[in-house]
């Protein structure tokens, strides 16, 4: 029979028609078709669906963090769609309009060490309370938090002296970074440049640059602008602020550090503190790029 009738019959190839009698010939059995179609990504364990429900209300993330801890942590096999649609049966799915399309590469700069440089800022929450945060720079680390009736530059000196004081690091800290909120500067500089400000004044005493960020730019202070987005989206599974921290700090990898590790900001702290043979640590920041 001619192989082309053959090859449209079973809406193949010639040469896959030639191949198959090539294999019958030599083993006298007749060669099977497989079904067309891809076949499937993994054969899934029968618990797949609890530990992905787990995971979701353990760490309160998405399929693509559910699915990289599981490939991660318990070596398994699993296709971030296959979580995704595990979430979405159980509801936990929710259309982002912001994240729908590629996005552009965009750079971001981070110090090279930890405790060189913190972040800074005031963030009204849902239950009408102010918060503000002491963030490090280089492994996103919160090192403390308050939740209080209103902000003020007292609070926030409070705040940033106990990080001063408490965090474990051989260095100090060089750099804050803030918006130019009432709290953190004069907001009359240029009629009255004379004036003193109490939070500037603490941080000429410890010898801490302050550094602003551009009017209009909030991505300046973005890390913790994108803290306060976590903060406002998980603080409320947990009863106090204290626990929120230490999910935030110990237990919940953090992709823009080392992802593929799913390493915290407390790991990333630690792994970024400098050595006594480093001596002198500066403010040089190291420039990544992001893929949208």
């Amino acid at each position: 029979m001619d192989t082309g009738l053959v090859a449209e019959q079973f809406e193949i190839s010639r040469r896959r028609v030639q191949q198959l009698a090539k294999t019958y010939r030599e083993s006298g059995e007749i060669p099977r078709l497989e079904t067309p179609g891809r076949r499937p990504y993994a054969d899934y364990p029968d618990n797949l669906e609890d530990r992905v429900l787990d995971l979701r209300q353990r760490l309160g993330a998405g399929a693509v963090v559910i699915a990289h801890v599981l490939r991660v942590r318990e070596g398994l096999s699993v296709a971030n769609n296959r979580v995704h649609a595990i979430l979405q049966e159980h509801n936990h799915v929710s259309e982002n309009p912001t994240k729908q399309g590629r996005k552009r590469p965009w750079v971001r700069f981070e110090r090279e060490y930890s405790g060189v440089s913190v972040h800074m800022d005031w963030y009204h929450n849902d239950r009408g309370q102010w918060c503000v945060a002491v963030e490090d720079d280089a492994s996103r680390r919160v090192f403390d938090m308050i939740e209080t009736d209103a902000s003020s530059a007292s609070k926030a000196i409070e705040l940033l002296a106990n990080a001063v004081e408490e965090f474990d690091s051989p260095v100090s800290i060089l750099e804050v970074i803030t918006d130019h909120g009432s709290e953190f500067v004069n907001p009359h500089q240029e009629d009255h440049p004379d004036r003193d400000h109490e939070f500037e004044r603490f941080l000429h005493k410890n010898d801490i640059e302050h550094t602003l960020c551009k009017v209009g730019r909030p991505q300046s202070n973005g890390k913790i602008e994108r803290f306060f987005q976590t903060y406002e989206k998980h603080r409320w599974r947990f009863r106090t602020l204290s626990e929120f921290l230490t999910f935030y700090n110990e237990e919940r990898p953090h992709m823009s550090l080392n992802w593929v590790n799913l390493e915290t900001p407390a790991e990333a702290f630690g792994r970024l503190v400098p050595s006594p043979a480093t001596g002198g640590c500066d403010l040089l920041a190291t420039e990544v790029t992001v893929d949208g």
